[in-house]
């Protein structure tokens, strides 16, 4: 049987693509002088000194506001990779024993990336009995794998879903699926986590997956530091999935 430890890494695609999809929060009105609430007050002098307080406790509060809504857009974009609607792969890692590629090091597009994955599964799925094992697999990495296939015209292989067709076929393994559900008493159940837990690796120090594209993206150490993140991750689930006996 063929075993392939999978992982794939995800950015957020350019802000002009996703700004459709952004809806900010509700912002103040633009100023105007019926904001003012003068009261009973006749006299010019104390009107304008109520006039200037009250626009400069506006402006204040614009700033903040500004900054807010900055914060929240940033935010939002932060998470936009974890879409499919919004984000894109950069990366995939495919581990076979003790063998390693990393689909997109080479400057692929995401169209041929996507390609060279199912190519990949092809091959090893007309072989014989196959596991394309990973870890939050059948909830992130396989949907969003279809999500940007379709949105791309890719071609999907028919052996990849259920005799329904909804779901992963049966050799699409999901580690984070065989841990029972209870026994833990609200303890993480991430991959770093439950590793770490069992003696089999933990995340490097200082990095997270959110990190991933913009280290990616940036020169050609921050790469090489981007692909030894994917490379770990392939590690940690491998062991994993020998822990467990899956392989």
């Amino acid at each position: 049987m063929a075993n392939l430890i999978y992982d794939l890494e995800t950015g957020p695609l350019p802000w002009d693509t996703i700004k459709p999809f952004y809806t900010p929060p509700a912002a103040l009105p633009p100023w105007d002088d019926s904001m003012v609430k003068y009261g009973n007050t006749k006299d010019p002098g104390k009107r304008a000194e109520k006039l200037a307080e009250t626009k400069a406790a506006y402006e204040l509060q614009l700033a903040s506001e500004q900054q807010a809504i900055a914060d929240h857009r940033a935010e939002w974009a932060s998470k936009a990779a974890l879409s499919p609607l919004t984000g894109q792969v950069l990366a995939i890692g495919i581990r076979k024993g003790n063998t390693v590629a990393i689909i997109g090091d080479g400057g692929e597009t995401e169209p041929e990336i996507l390609e060279a994955c199912w190519n990949i599964y092809r091959k090893h799925s007309s072989m014989g009995d196959l596991q394309m094992i990973g870890y939050y697999s059948n909830l992130f990495d396989f949907p969003f794998l279809v999500w940007r296939s379709y949105f791309h015209g890719i071609r999907l292989p028919e052996s990849i879903w259920d005799k329904s067709g909804r779901y992963p076929a049966y050799c699409f393994v999901d580690l984070f699926d065989r841990l029972p559900n209870r026994g833990l008493n609200g303890e993480s159940k991430k991959l770093t986590d439950i590793c770490s837990w069992l003696g089999l690796g933990a995340k490097p120090e200082g990095v997270d997956g959110g990190m991933f594209a913009a280290l990616w993206s940036g020169n050609e150490e921050s790469k090489q530091e981007a692909i030894a993140y994917l490379i770990n991750d392939l590690d940690m689930t491998y062991k994993l999935a020998e822990r467990m006996g899956v392989i």
